[in-house]
């Protein structure tokens, strides 16, 4: 009966993984931008434009975390940071004018009193997301690699972990089983982010799976004052049979001084 479960639950979660992703659309391919829509500057002293090309007039420059009302997208673009941007008609106070879209944030989020902007750039096959907020009147950058940029971005609070000022969660969402999901864990501090961890979540159409999670205080199973980190592991050797094998490791963490600890990367001995 045991097998029983653990294999209808493997399956069904496994369905259930693969065919909800189409109706995710919380993710960015790239900078698209609606008409009408309020978007932040992510680089400093840019340039708004008379007109859509490198070499036209500039009509006012914006500081990071300046906004802009998108108009329309125009149909030139140009190689910036690893990809083909579009300009941006805008509106920015009383001016019209230019901006390329790689300039302008995907997204803002606020945490610990503080705005964090991002943008993805791509260096060869890599992509990577670039992280920035301001402090004293000088912005600080992160460049964090990504397994792909279909990403969604949540503040989550500090899920009542002790001596933490909140939590910022890159979250990989995947188009189709087998690819790549989990996420990646940023801690807030006076200063900005660490980057703490990166989990890992991967399944493969009832056939195998894989997974990493942070259950903190707050949720569901949580123990005060810990995270407890879980990696689980399937495969179905005989469907017909309901031959399933499992491999579950469990670990406490504790945020101390801001670090995690211990090593939650740390290979069980054998």
């Amino acid at each position: 009966m045991k097998v029983t479960l653990i294999s209808a639950l493997t399956t069904l979660l496994t369905i259930f993984f693969c065919s909800a992703q189409d109706e995710n659309n919380n993710s960015w391919n790239g900078s698209v931008f609606e008409p009408g829509e309020q978007v932040y500057v992510f680089g400093n002293n840019v340039k708004l434009r008379s007109a859509p090309k490198m070499e036209s007039e500039v009509l006012e420059f914006l500081k990071i975390g300046e906004w802009v009302q998108i108009i329309e997208k125009t149909e030139f673009s140009w190689p910036y940071n690893g990809y083909d941007s579009p300009f941006y008609k805008v509106k920015y106070d009383d001016a019209t004018g230019y901006i390329l879209g790689g300039l302008l944030s995907i997204e803002k989020k606020n945490l610990n009193a503080m705005d964090y902007f991002f943008a993805f750039s791509k260096e060869g096959n890599r992509d990577f997301l670039n992280i920035r907020n301001v402090v004293r009147g000088e912005y600080l950058e992160q460049k964090i690699p990504l397994s792909h940029t279909n990403i969604a971005i949540h503040v989550i609070g500090d899920r009542g972990l002790p001596n933490l000022d909140g939590i910022l969660y890159v979250d990989y969402i995947a188009e189709a089983c087998g690819v790549e999901t989990g996420g990646i864990y940023f801690f807030a501090h006076a200063s900005g982010l660490t980057k703490v961890a990166e989990l890992s979540e991967i399944s493969d159409a009832g056939v195998s799976y894989r997974s990493e999670q942070f259950i903190f205080p707050d949720d569901q199973g949580g123990i005060p004052g810990k995270i407890f980190f879980k990696k689980e592991q399937g495969e179905n050797l005989d469907e017909a049979s309901l031959w399933t094998k499992t491999f579950v490791e469990t670990r406490q963490l504790s945020w101390v001084d801001g670090k995690l600890v211990p090593n939650y990367q740390q290979k069980a001995p054998h």
